[in-house]
């Protein structure tokens, strides 16, 4: 139980943190964000001209957006950060690694 609860923790606090880091670097560097988003619509570009019937590339154009995209990379790499911190704090309390 405990497993779950700490994974369901980190997926919570990485979303919350992931948006943190977002606002952050919208606020503190708009022409970064603005070049990120930039990224994300290629992306997004890329993804949507793979060649796909029109009745499947609709719904990747229609449930694929740049903010997403960026959001998600966000809280992707805040779900990588956590994960490197509980794990070093753990290696420090334990003085073993966690498999």
């Amino acid at each position: 139980m405990a497993r779950v609860l700490a994974a369901a923790g980190n997926i919570f606090f990485s979303l919350l943190l992931g948006a943190i880091a977002l606002a952050f670097v919208a606020v503190q560097w708009p022409e970064t964000m603005e070049s990120i988003l930039n990224m994300a619509s290629g992306v997004k570009e890329h993804l949507t001209n793979t060649g796909l019937a029109p009745k499947y590339n609709v719904w990747i154009k229609f449930l694929i957006g740049e903010q997403q995209l960026v959001f998600m990379g966000f809280v992707i790499v805040t779900r990588i950060l956590l994960a490197m911190l509980i794990a070093l704090i753990f290696y420090l309390f334990t003085g073993r690694s966690q498999n």
